[in-house]
């Protein structure tokens, strides 16, 4: 390791937040930002400066391999970093895009389709090009692909339209009298504008998908009429 290298990784972490995740990745990007070197080049410091850090700091902790986060002592003992925060940082964001969003029934217990909360959350990731899921066990977290590349200008659209596949496929987790009435309610919290969702909806469902969308447009209009 480079003199200087482990200094610069502790001030950067001292400029951290607790309860955030810290990748190796950030790390690398920070080192050779400051240091003018390539992030490849500078891993083997960011590695060996971590394994002494975790064990110097009392603020430092491992989640996992290569994850790390800062946290403070507490009446209940040292605070514990939020899995979900982890979820966020691997599989939704990257720096300042979105490239994914949570699906399945853990999205449809938020929307208040369903009671059910599951055991693992369900995320649709640009991190996940094959086919089926995929499970990170540690994280219990269900990994699929998305119906088309998320960006931070579609992940919202995206994400209705897969509330709306769970109404056409999913009848039996349906636990509400007017699924289609929370959809609308979601798509109008969400600002969603409607020809670009129904763009969408034809460019990646297909026509039940658009007409299922159009039947919830027209009870939404009805009942707000009514």
């Amino acid at each position: 390791m480079k003199r200087g290298h482990q200094r610069i990784l502790e001030e950067y972490l001292d400029g951290m937040e607790y309860l955030v995740p810290i990748t190796n990745e950030d790390l690398c990007d920070y080192l050779a930002d400051r240091t003018g070197e390539r992030p490849e080049a500078v891993r083997p410091s960011v590695n060996m400066a971590m394994s002494r850090l975790e064990k110097t700091r009392r603020d430092l902790f491992r989640f996992q391999n290569g994850i790390y986060y800062r946290t403070k002592n507490t009446v209940f003992g040292y605070a514990k970093l939020d899995p979900g925060a982890v979820i966020y940082k691997k599989y939704i964001t990257d720096k300042d895009e979105i490239i994914g969003y949570e699906t399945g029934l853990s999205l449809m217990n938020k929307a208040g389709l369903t009671t059910q909360v599951p055991a693992h959350r369900f995320v649709a990731t640009n991190r996940h090009r094959g086919r089926g899921l995929i499970e990170d066990a540690p994280l219990k977290v269900f990994l699929s692909r998305p119906i088309t590349k998320v960006t931070r200008s579609n992940y919202l659209y995206l994400q209705t339209l897969e509330l709306i596949t769970a109404l056409i496929k999913n009848r039996d987790d349906i636990q509400t009298d007017d699924p289609r009435g929370l959809i609308y309610e979601h798509i109008k919290r969400s600002d969603l504008d409607a020809a670009k969702l129904a763009y969408y909806a034809g460019e990646c469902g297909g026509g039940k998908l658009a007409d299922e969308l159009v039947k919830i447009y027209y009870e939404g209009a009805r009942n707000e009429i009514a």
